[in-house]
């Protein structure tokens, strides 16, 4: 704490402040909510460097003048994120009326990708707890996100790919309007061999938008189903994989003829998981004994037969398949 006073004596153009503010965050994510009486300057802090660097940016553009280090708007964003993550909802009193929202827009529209990259992460983390400040610039926010995701950028893209499925979670079904933009945007990233993070997030949010939207997403499960099973068969498991597999499952019970043809893949995702909420299994089992209970004993023998023998044993000793 006493370093923080002593970092209120630099100037916002100070490059010393940069692994001050990095060394915050660090300290703001451990400390969690202990954290809080500490946090009022500190945000008011990250706000004033966020807007006069962008302020004195766009000067030096008409003045012909250096331009500050956009660093300084990065470092910023970035403790801003580990304060939202810190102090959880009651971050919700400094982000209410501080203009923050509004800060966060123009960054999010920023031409730096590292500003972007931050944006996005911190749209992200106050879509979990402060998602009602976030409404009035959605519409906004959303064009903004889609047009990100290009994956030449794969940490930009990534951060607005995992966004978007934040925001689902707590938008629900009001998403449902731009839920194929979206599918078109994100489905062919999981169909390409690229940067393995960005892939599980994107395959993550399209489970997301499965969960709040499964009957608009299941109609095009063909068409990612198999690159999806594979890519999140690996994830270890949490919550984000939970909510994209709750999704998945909602997909294949409003249309099961969907996933035919990619069903073994659906039983090696499913057996990846080591512990999952009792419920969800319940969810796994129905999808999985529908399945063999769909064919004739005979037909499923045969296909059974072709599964690897490691998949064949989880499946039975789980599942009693």
């Amino acid at each position: 704490y006493q370093r923080r006073v002593r970092g209120n004596d630099l100037p916002d153009n100070d490059r010393n402040l940069f692994p001050l503010l990095e060394c915050l965050t660090s300290i703001v994510v451990s400390l969690g909510v202990g954290f809080g009486p500490f946090a009022p300057p500190v945000y008011q802090r990250c706000l004033r460097l966020i807007q006069n660097t962008l302020v004195a940016h766009s000067m030096s553009a008409q003045n012909g003048t250096e331009p500050p280090e956009k660093e300084f708007v990065v470092c910023a964003l970035d403790l801003l994120s580990g304060l939202t993550e810190g102090l959880q909802a009651n971050v919700e009193s400094l982000v209410a009326n501080s203009g923050l929202i509004q800060l966060l827009l123009e960054c999010a529209k920023d031409g730096a990708p590292d500003v972007r990259q931050s944006a996005f992460a911190l749209v992200g983390d106050l879509a979990k707890t402060c998602y009602t400040h976030l409404q009035p610039i959605l519409q906004q926010l959303f064009e903004v996100l889609m047009s990100n995701l290009i994956p030449d950028y794969v940490s930009v893209c990534n951060n607005a790919s995992w966004a978007i499925g934040e925001l689902a979670l707590k938008m629900g079904p009001e998403i449902k309007p731009i839920v194929p933009t979206l599918l078109q945007k994100l489905v062919p990233t999981v169909k390409k061999n690229l940067n393995k993070g960005l892939l599980e997030n994107t395959a993550i949010t399209i489970g997301r938008l499965g969960l709040v939207c499964p009957a608009d997403v299941a109609p095009h499960m063909e068409e990612f189903l198999q690159p999806w099973c594979l890519i999140l068969r690996n994830l270890r498991d949490d919550k984000e994989k939970d909510s994209a597999f709750r999704g998945m499952c909602l997909m294949i019970q409003a249309n099961p003829h969907g996933v035919m043809k990619h069903f073994v893949f659906i039983c090696d995702a499913i057996a990846s998981w080591y512990q999952p909420e009792s419920d969800l299994d319940s969810m796994f089992r129905s999808i999985l004994h529908g399945f063999k209970n769909s064919v004739d004993q005979k037909a499923w023998a045969e296909y059974f037969a072709t599964f690897p023998e490691p998949l064949k044993k989880v499946l039975n000793t789980k599942y009693g398949l």
